[in-house]
């Protein structure tokens, strides 16, 4: 049996990540007039654009040093991460390691790291950077995972042998972050990161997670919108620093831009990242990627960062693989018109998110309103309406998080992120008795 070692099959070297241009956004993002102010092709532009809607993209924002070019789709509309969290869960782990809190040569045994099917001594040999890089020789099933047919079998490797990308790894890190720092982690992120990087549309309810019987490690998830991923993304072009501060350690990003898989795989995987072969794009390329289609793209040879979405709500999901991403991206990248353009500030405008495909809204009247605050069980698909601290009304949906309610009536609602309309069913006393979705 071939065995790949860790830390020493380095598929790509490192290169800093870092852009041509040093504007950040700030309150709100700011986007060029037209895309020929950026030294793009409006026409070039709809071919891909075009591309993107035959493949049901749901959102594509593309940035060029540092400023918007042009969104397809309401890029503050938030979808689930799904698998490219990691990214963020790593760039925490990277903070609290700077800071002694945790330590990456520890094994989750001297973390007391455990699972219900009980870890063997072997499994609790491995350490915090080989669960970060895929090494941990652990497999067993988790939320949000793959199942126990399709890892494989337990025991067959020892950590530090074979590199397989593993759900159940990040589960687990999440809680020897949680247990070394004792801070959520929802709330390290709002703190940590999103804050001091000015992210305008992700509040902590954003960030949820859950949990089945057969682990011990709950799955986190965030539904965050693409401009704000667009700042993430930013903050790593920048070698983890946003202004005047360093947020990120900058060896950290260089350690997570990385790859440590073997040289058999199509991809590099560093700390939750991607990465590319050159031959990709004719660039460097990291990427953070989750299931069905949602994909941070830093493309830093051309000062670029493309984020794609898709509507990954819905059943069955509206999904987009990389392949058709990695087509609209080739578009893009064939719009530029200069390679090297001087940007007239002159020329750039706050960015406005298109909701033209909202209804229209109705002031929320909480006296109206409060009679659909409860749990509705929904035949066993269970949703709760509540209203938070700050007023807004939200709906809680098992697995998908929580969504901002806004009356349309005073009986009907549409939920922000998924955009539907929710409505009610009724018992003979005229009381609310099912939530239901189209």
């Amino acid at each position: 049996m071939k065995k790949y070692l860790p830390f020493v099959l380095v598929l790509f070297a490192f290169a800093p990540p870092k852009t041509g241009s040093d504007r950040l956004p700030a309150t709100h993002w700011l986007q060029y007039k037209t895309p020929e102010d950026a030294g793009f092709s409006t026409q070039k532009l709809q071919k891909a654009r075009d591309l993107a809607k035959r493949y049901s993209s749901a959102n594509v924002l593309i940035i060029y040093k540092g400023a918007i070019v042009q969104s397809w789709g309401d890029a503050s509309r938030k979808f689930r991460l799904h698998s490219a969290r990691k990214a963020t869960q790593s760039a925490l782990i990277g903070i609290y390691a700077s800071r002694g809190k945790i330590d990456l040569n520890k094994s989750i045994g001297e973390y007391g790291i455990d699972e219900v099917t009980p870890l063997t001594e072997t499994e609790k040999q491995a350490t915090v950077k080989q669960l970060m890089t895929g090494y941990s020789g652990i497999y067993l099933p988790s939320p949000g995972g793959d199942g126990v047919d399709e890892i494989p079998k337990r025991g067959s490797h020892k950590p530090g042998e074979h590199w397989y990308y593993n759900n159940w790894n990040y589960n687990a890190l999440n809680t020897v972050f949680e247990q070394q720092t004792h801070v959520k982690l929802t709330d390290a992120f709002d703190s940590e990161i999103a804050k001091p990087i000015g992210m305008e549309d992700f509040i902590p309810r954003d960030a949820f997670s859950y949990s089945h019987d057969y682990s011990l490690h709950p799955l986190y998830h965030i539904n965050m919108s693409s401009r704000d991923l667009a700042r993430f993304g930013m903050l790593y072009m920048h070698e983890g620093r946003w202004n005047d501060q360093q947020i990120i350690p900058q060896q950290w990003v260089k350690e997570s831009l990385t790859a440590y898989s073997p040289k058999e795989e199509k991809r590099g995987f560093g700390y939750a990242w991607n990465i590319y072969p050159e031959k990709t794009f004719k660039q460097r390329c990291y990427t953070a990627e989750g299931s069905g289609g949602h994909a941070l793209i830093l493309l830093p040879d051309s000062d670029m960062i493309i984020v794609h979405r898709a509507n990954t709500y819905v059943e069955p999901w509206v999904a987009v693989d990389w392949t058709e991403i990695k087509e609209i991206v080739k578009g893009i990248l064939a719009a530029r018109t200069e390679i090297e353009t001087t940007i007239d500030e002159s020329k750039l405008v706050t960015y406005k998110p298109d909701r033209s495909h909202w209804p229209a809204l109705i002031p929320n009247d909480p006296s109206q309103t409060k009679r659909f605050e409860k749990y509705y069980d929904n035949d066993g698909d269970p949703v709760t309406i509540l209203r938070e601290k700050d007023g807004q009304l939200i709906v809680n949906i098992r697995y998908l998080g929580n969504f901002n309610l806004y009356p349309i009536t005073n009986s009907t609602f549409f939920v922000e992120g998924k955009e539907e309309t929710i409505y009610f069913t009724y018992n003979n006393a005229g009381e609310p008795t099912k939530a239901v979705f189209p």
